[in-house]
């Protein structure tokens, strides 16, 4: 029988999300880069949602519920970053607005307490 690791799952998707942005903010492209960030960061809040409890998450509400519940004081150094996102649907977004994006997935793995392993990560952003 095959099991499915959703920590690596996690990990991979989030790897690939961050990425993604990089490249995307690297060309300029910054409401996409921002997109691919925002998912970085919920991806990184479903990993440690899981850790804790091992529930999944299916939606960014979720996410944001889970956090709120088990990870308050992480939740509120985030919020607000869910308008930056959503306003990539109707607004040309700027360096600064992924500056903010990413500022928070390193608030998430600092308070996490997770620096050491997503140390790379750190260094990347």
């Amino acid at each position: 029988m095959f099991t499915i690791n959703m920590e690596e799952i996690y990990k991979k998707l989030f790897n690939e999300f961050l990425n993604g942005a990089i490249d995307e903010e690297s060309k300029g492209r910054y409401n996409s880069a921002i997109s691919n960030y925002y998912k970085a960061l919920t991806t990184l809040c479903s990993l440690i949602i899981y850790r804790k409890n091992r529930k999944t998450a299916n939606s960014h509400q979720e996410v944001d519920m889970f956090m709120s519940i088990l990870f308050p004081d992480i939740r509120g150094s985030i919020d607000g970053l869910y308008k930056t996102y959503t306003g990539t649907y109707q607004n040309l977004k700027k360096k600064t607005d992924c500056l903010d994006i990413k500022d928070g997935i390193k608030k998430v793995i600092k308070m996490a307490g997770i620096e050491e392993e997503f140390k790379e990560t750190l260094e990347k952003i």
